[in-house]
């Protein structure tokens, strides 16, 4: 596949990706198979560009679009052909690519395609090739009797030629002569554009709600109030699953205490669930009311047929409920829960208004405010488009696998340490709660005021997972000062590695960011760890702790200034010093649980730690995505709640059961269940406990 240049417009390169995904396999390509490179590529996207055509135009499926496709020899100008009698009318597509977004449509291309229209007019089915005769033969009687649209798409910006437009006026005159059977139109970039974002958007969610013991609220939207069976609600997510919650602030948070008690509930007690829970509020662009009976209406149940629904509250409950009638329908089946439906028609302000006012009752993060922000709707779908990546904006939902995609807390942190001034690194070093800060001086206001390229995006997040990684190669083999400082300094140190390592070409696909960049880190990760312990120890005056000194905005500023200047410089790292025994540790979990370092209820993941274990999990892991998920409880013995079975275990207990669940016969007599247990920030249990350990022994060298 061609590769997007620095001058290609961020446009053409989503929509040739979206051609390559959409199409790839099922365009007819027999006939260019035998190019190569370049001049396979051209062909093709020519071929795919009329198929969205008549995608758009058409509104037909993507099979049947690419069915129409000509293109090829003796295709007499017409690139597809699209008879679509059940829509009583016939597409005449001419495709222009341009890799530069500068395709045009000159003359001799209008007297190609009316030549062709002349052709079918005349039945001259023998002059073209054996597909497009095929289809003439087809589009013929619509083009005589029914309607006929000229569809000429441009990957360009530029209006069809002066002498074009003649020829195609003539056409018309004499097409329509006797009526109006011939038009023309014309696509452009941006219409192409646009057709890739909306084919990627999820179609809206259409639902048949049955309320009993319902009423209307009187007032200027449609609005119902009433009680629905907890097997419906299981139906709904069975179906669209996580998708339900598109204008939540929050997905399903995942298994926590408070959701296992919902599911006992709903098994153990169902009659008494109505009294015991909130029941959900749906949101919808528009319903309309069936009445059961005209003369009591509201004494009879009512079904709303729903368009749009989105549940802006009581996603834990939804997704309890549909968990309990897996695993005990027949028992759950018995509950019923209360639910508020209000129509919005369409306006997503009201509809975010309406998701935090439903979610005052609980504990809302600021994180979760901008998740509904429009920045970051643009690059979910920019990302998706480009460079066929993930963007995991909302808390709860599914983490993308690394290679998949990321989150927007991953990306704040990435674009944080990209920011020019250190003091966004210091922000994040101190708390990332810092990162939603908006205001013309919040952070999340100086990192998103303008929507990021996919490029800047995908390769920011790529250089923070390098750096994390090379600085967690390196604490654990250096002196309590070194470690300190890799614990406590990675964002710093990111910032830096950005800094020295031309930042600047982050936007342009030309620059190989993987050599330039993300290759040269795990070799100078090491050496800035060194120049900042030793500026921050042999500072004049007060000697700052290494953590406090990378939480301040002023310090960081002074470190990275340095560093930076003796890099451009030349000077020299100074030497190591020597490495001190260390003391024996506390055990993991229990100084986890005395110093609260994780909240209740934060999910956490397992990540094998080395080939053989992900080779011998993986397929047993695929089967049921919820082995791989759990959620942290602050208890001393058994702190993971397992999404799988909602039961407890120690972290190694838990790690010991899953391996023998997979039937991996060659695994380990013991294990670090503490390293393969990671909570969202991204770093392990056993991390975690690292980072107070380092504290501990800085604290130690300042008083000895």
């Amino acid at each position: 596949m061609a590769t997007s240049g620095a001058n290609t417009p961020r446009q053409v390169t989503q929509v040739r990706e979206q051609l390559h995904e959409t199409f790839d396999g099922v365009i007819e390509d027999s006939d260019i198979a035998h190019f190569r490179g370049g001049n396979y590529e051209q062909r093709f996207l020519s071929r795919a560009l009329a198929a969205l055509a008549v995608r758009r135009v058409g509104k037909c499926s993507v099979t049947e679009a690419a069915r129409f496709v000509t293109d090829g020899i003796a295709d007499q100008g017409l690139d597809a052909i699209a008879p679509l009698p059940e829509s009583g009318q016939v597409l005449f597509v001419q495709a222009k690519w341009s890799d530069k977004g500068t395709a045009t449509f000159d003359v001799d291309a209008a007297k190609a395609m009316v030549d062709g229209l002349n052709r079918i007019e005349n039945e001259l089915y023998d002059q073209f090739n054996q597909r497009a005769a095929a289809l003439a033969l087809e589009a013929r009687p619509l083009l005589i009797d029914e309607r006929a649209i000229l569809v000429i798409a441009l990957m360009g910006t530029a209006e069809p030629s002066p002498p074009a437009r003649e020829v195609l006026d003539n056409a018309l005159r004499e097409f329509n002569g006797h009526g109006a059977r011939l038009s023309v139109e014309v696509l452009f970039a941006a219409d192409f554009h646009e057709q890739i974002h909306a084919d990627l958007r999820p179609d809206p969610i259409c639902l048949e709600v049955r309320l009993d013991d319902w009423y209307q609220e009187k007032g200027p939207l449609e609005a119902y109030q009433g009680t629905v069976t907890a097997e419906s609600v299981a139906e709904w997510y069975e179906k669209y699953g996580t998708g339900l919650f598109e204008q939540n602030l929050r997905a399903p948070l995942g298994t926590t205490v408070t959701n296992a008690e919902i599911g006992q509930t709903l098994t153990a007690d169902p009659t008494r669930f109505w009294y015991l829970n909130n029941g959900i509020t749906m949101i919808c662009d528009s319903l309309t009311a069936r009445r059961e009976s005209a003369r009591a209406p509201r004494n009879r149940p009512t079904t709303l047929a729903v368009t749009g629904a989105s549940i802006v509250n009581g996603a834990q409950t939804v997704r309890a409920v549909a968990r309990a009638m897996h695993d005990d329908g027949e028992a759950a089946a018995n509950a019923t829960l209360s639910i508020k439906v209000i129509t919005t028609h369409e306006d997503r302000e009201f509809g975010a208004q309406v998701s935090q006012a439903a979610n005052r009752q609980n504990a809302i993060e600021q994180r979760d405010r901008i998740a509904l922000e429009p920045v970051h709707q643009a690059i979910k779908a920019n990302l998706r488009a480009e460079l066929r990546k993930q963007y995991v904006i909302k808390r709860g939902e599914p983490v993308a696998a690394p290679e998949t995609g990321c989150s927007l807390d991953e990306l704040a942190l990435a674009l944080a340490c990209l920011y020019p001034d250190a003091e966004q690194a210091a922000r994040a070093a101190s708390s990332t709660e810092n990162l939603w800060e908006q205001g013309s001086t919040g952070s999340h206001t100086l990192l998103f005021k303008r929507e990021p390229s996919p490029q800047k995006v995908w390769r920011s997040v790529l250089t923070l997972r390098a750096a994390r990684s090379a600085v967690y190669e390196l604490h654990s083999g250096q002196n309590s000062r070194e470690a300190a400082t890799a614990e406590h300094g990675g964002f710093l140190i990111t910032h830096l590695l950005f800094q020295y390592l031309d930042a600047t070409s982050i936007d342009d696909p030309d620059f190989d960011w993987d050599i330039e960049v993300l290759e040269k880190i795990p070799a100078f990760v090491p050496d800035l760890v060194r120049r900042l312990t030793h500026l921050i120890v042999t500072r004049p005056g007060p000697r700052p702790q290494i953590r406090t000194a990378f939480q301040s905005a002023e310090t960081c500023r002074e470190l990275a200034k340095h560093v930076l200047g003796d890099l451009a410089d030349g000077v020299a790292a100074p030497a190591p010093p020597e490495k001190k025994r260390k003391p024996r540790r506390p055990n993991t979990v229990p100084l986890l649980i005395d110093r609260r370092v994780i909240k209740d209820g934060a999910p956490l993941r397992y990540v094998a730690l080395n080939e053989p274990e992900r080779e011998a999990m993986e397929e047993w892991l695929v089967e049921d995505e919820r082995r791989r998920q759990a959620t942290w409880v602050n208890h001393r013995t058994k702190p993971i709640l397992w999404a799988y079975d909602e039961q407890q275990y120690s972290p190694s207990g838990l790690v010991a059961k899953m391996w023998a669940d997979a039937e991996w016969d060659d695994r380990p007599v013991a294990n670090q269940g503490t390293a393969r247990w990671f909570p969202s920030d991204g770093r392990s249990l056993w991390d975690l406990a690292q980072h107070i350990h380092s504290e501990e022994n800085e604290e130690g060298e300042d008083e000895s």
